[in-house]
């Protein structure tokens, strides 16, 4: 598959909640050890908002339908991770510039969801957030995209390399959230929000490779 389509996306996403849905409980038992423990839960209610506005949405342009995601998105109780990941579906429309995208464009595509992303995130590789996760997903996906063109191997990368994102931020000390006050004790433990991103990607790469 050379081409990256609106109803692909919309799948991909669906994938995504329904992995969030799966795990939610996981992640709070995750965020209990070195946050509020209720990541799973706003997770959830983010990844319903998104699912929402999906439905809502499907006869509207990608850039719009995404517009309307992160509107929604941020309008939803979801905590802090509301602005994060309602701040990338802006990004990502800001880089849906047709319907029908060609893998250069995909790559586009979510380079801006991360740039914007960072935009509102300000962390780094290394801070135990998100953005462990996200940053390495999406440089798979580019590299793998502009070396072959090939959309779903290119989503596959980027499971793999926010899978492997997520492990490593184990070892990192917390730069932000109330793991922050936890120092060194916090490594060895998961940051959940980029555990959160893993599944997301996992998603996204389960729906175009099935």
């Amino acid at each position: 598959m050379s081409t990256f389509d609106k109803s692909t996306f919309i799948q991909m996403l669906n994938q995504a909640q329904a992995n969030i849905d799966a795990e939610h409980d996981a992640l709070s038992k995750l965020d209990a050890i070195t946050g509020d423990g209720d990541h799973g839960i706003t997770i959830q209610r983010t990844m319903k908002a998104v699912g929402q506005a999906l439905a809502d949405g499907a006869d509207k342009p990608l850039a719009d339908l995404l517009k309307a995601v992160a509107m929604k998105v941020m309008m939803c109780d979801g905590g802090s991770t509301s602005p994060l990941l309602g701040s990338y579906f802006l990004g990502l429309a800001s880089g849906a510039v047709a319907d029908e995208l060609d893998a250069e464009q995909t790559a586009a595509l979510f380079q801006a969801g991360l740039d914007n992303f960072f935009k509102t995130s300000k962390a780094e590789l290394g801070d135990k957030t998100m953005m462990d996760a996200l940053r390495p997903a999406t440089e798979a996906l580019v590299k793998t995209l502009k070396d072959s063109q090939d959309i779903p191997a290119a989503f596959a990368a980027a499971s793999d390399a926010a899978t492997q994102g997520s492990e490593k931020a184990k070892d990192y000390v917390a730069k932000f959230g109330r793991a922050r006050t936890m120092g060194e004790r916090a490594i060895g433990q998961y940051d959940p929000g980029a555990v959160s991103i893993s599944h997301i990607f996992r998603g996204f790469s389960e729906a175009i490779n099935q």
